[in-house]
């Protein structure tokens, strides 16, 4: 039996893979999470604060985080305390569009009302998070919600009917008209006026002391890019509605330079349709052979193997599969000894167990069939798909129950990855057991039994927080 916050902290484990995507959660797990924060927060307030703002700076469950403050500030008000709330809510947004839609949610789920404590925390974040690049980045009205596509896909058809809506985020003008935030300069003064006008107005008169706004407006009646260094807030998805066209070579080479690592990895196809010219290759290619650059954007395996599967030129595969062991660097690692089985025919499984084999003291994988497959110590998961792929491996995925246990003895976990298996059937191995799977829906946590949902990198540090959680060690 686990207390209350342990099983919201592990149920928060279950779902890292499906990112923001609570509103895709069976309607029964929905609702428990949201009762195991209000029994968290009346049971460990201080414990559960911390979690909320861990669960959205350290972990890709942003929505998710939104939803149990919420929770959280509903609960201590129904209970007749106030305090902690508006912290709370503050301490979960952390992009210029959280406030919205935070507060759609809250008007959504709770009612128009908005309690004092709420309307103070959503005040603050504003005053904290609103300038001229969030106004062209995040007033769009649109939730921009991060959720695997392989999640949308399977419970768009299978659940569709189950999915809760997700309230469109206010814009900052109604936000600043509902929660009246202190400007904290003139300038901020004048962005607010600016955002309230252009609710009602199409183009509204653009104040002298936002000369950003201004400039922005004229590249986007000029139909120009700006060039490298001259950053007005744009992003690449922005560029080609500005322009009203697709980007073509010379666009990319303006953006380039200014795109994130991340952006560039995601453009690599795009990059190569529009013929950019061999020194803007090289540039991007520079930039993916650094390993600290690698490093501090936080590009992981998963993310890399995508981006290599989707190549239609394979210049690029090289550097990327170095970049693949670059990253192995930042991950959290595993004590002990640790059996690992994935899936054969699912190239995301492969790549998961590999990565995670990485992480381990010392790592043993077998195939379903039984047959050991060698760990190199630093090799790339890219590479070592490769070397997977090579073998002589079956064509369907095989049970991994007879693998597990004549491989089993001396290890202290298993782990498998199996891109389809819905559950985690029983297993005769005194030892904790981790099954990824691809959108299988996770049953209630325990410490020793615990299905993962949703293959991406930010799965890596489920093992350690998992088991450190069991001896009470949070992560916050």
């Amino acid at each position: 039996m686990i207390e209350k916050p342990e099983e919201l902290f592990l149920a928060a484990l279950t779902r890292l893979g499906h990112a923001d995507g609570f509103f895709l959660w069976k309607p029964a797990a929905r609702d428990r999470f949201r009762a195991l924060v209000r029994d968290a927060t009346r049971q460990d307030p201080e414990w559960t604060a911390r979690f909320l703002s861990w669960l959205r700076t350290a972990t890709p469950m942003r929505y998710v985080a939104l939803v149990g403050a919420a929770a959280f500030a509903h609960e201590r008000l129904a209970a007749g305390q106030p305090g902690m709330s508006r912290q709370v809510v503050d301490s979960v947004l952390r992009r210029a569009d959280d406030p919205g839609l935070f507060l759609a949610y809250w008007r959504c789920a709770h009612g128009r009302a908005l309690p004092k404590p709420v309307k103070r925390g959503i005040s603050d974040a504003v005053t904290r998070l609103y300038d001229e690049r969030a106004l062209l980045a995040h007033d769009t009205g649109h939730a921009d919600l991060s959720v695997p596509r392989s999640l949308l896909t399977v419970r768009t058809f299978r659940h569709s009917h189950e999915a809760e809506p997700t309230p469109a985020p206010y814009r900052f003008g109604d936000v600043i008209e509902l929660v009246h935030p202190r400007a904290r300069d003139p300038r901020q003064a004048d962005l607010y006026r600016h955002a309230l006008d252009r609710r009602r107005r199409s183009r509204p008169e653009i104040p002298a002391s936002l000369p950003l706004v201004g400039r922005h407006r004229r590249f986007l009646d000029g139909g120009l890019l700006p060039v490298a260094g001259d950053d007005l807030g744009l992003t690449w998805q922005r560029a080609s509605g500005v322009l009203r066209r697709p980007l073509g070579a010379d666009d990319w080479e303006r953006l380039i330079p200014s795109m994130s690592l991340g952006d560039l990895v995601r453009c690599l196809t795009h990059f190569d349709a529009a013929g950019i010219s061999f020194e803007a290759a090289m540039a991007v290619a520079s930039r993916l052979a650094d390993p600290a650059a690698i490093r501090a954007a936080g590009l992981l395996p998963l993310r890399l193997a995508a981006a290599r599967k989707a190549l239609t030129h394979q210049r690029w595969a090289p550097l990327l599969e170095r970049a693949a062991a670059h990253g192995l660097a930042t991950l959290p690692r595993i004590p002990g000894r640790t059996l690992i089985v994935f899936d054969d025919t699912v190239d995301d499984a492969a790549v998961l167990g590999l990565t995670l084999a990485q992480c381990c003291d010392t790592a043993d994988i077998v195939t379903a069939e039984g047959k050991p497959f060698s760990v190199v110590p630093g090799e790339s998961p890219l590479h070592g798909l490769h070397r997977w792929r090579s073998g002589d491996l079956p064509g369907v995925p095989l049970p991994f129950e007879p693998a597990v246990r004549n491989a089993f003895a001396g290890h202290d976990r298993v782990v498998i990855a199996d891109g389809y298996r819905e559950k985690l059937d029983d297993l005769d191995v005194p030892a904790p057991v981790y099954l990824w799977t691809l959108n299988g829906e996770p049953a209630a946590p325990s410490r020793d039994r615990l299905v993962l949902a949703g293959m991406t990198d930010a799965a890596y540090p489920a093992i350690p927080w998992a088991e450190a959680a069991a001896q009470g060690i949070w992560p916050f």
